[in-house]
């Protein structure tokens, strides 16, 4: 298994423990969180509920984690202000070569820009 691999399987198993401890704590009402894989990555999503129903009504990226490569670095992105489908770099922690420090700022979120809406 290549550097790449190991690497994407553990991001994976972080935004997997993430959303279930999200979730677990976390009324659907304000949003459930869940994760999509990426080459080198993975997208962290909102999904978003009508009050009478259990079926999510639309989602909303609101992280996303790469591996970059040629710095050797994880890198944090949340979605632009105004162009969609277009990811800007998180501003206290834009990139680290610890993941755990990554994750850490998308499970507490202490700026409140990611799971707040």
């Amino acid at each position: 298994m290549g550097l790449v691999s190991l690497l994407q399987r553990q991001v994976e198993s972080r935004a997997q423990l993430i959303c279930k401890q999200r979730n677990q704590s976390t009324p659907a009402e304000l949003g459930k969180a869940c994760y999509e894989v990426l080459n080198n990555g993975v997208v962290f999503i909102k999904q978003h509920f009508l009050l009478d129903s259990s079926h999510c009504d639309y989602t909303n990226p609101v992280a996303k984690v790469e591996w970059n490569g040629e710095l050797n670095q994880w890198q944090l992105f949340m979605p632009h202000e105004t162009e969609l489908e277009a990811w800007m770099p998180y501003p206290y922690l834009a990139q680290s070569s610890d993941l755990t420090a990554i994750t850490r700022e998308i499970a507490k979120d202490p700026k409140a820009m990611f799971w707040t809406d």
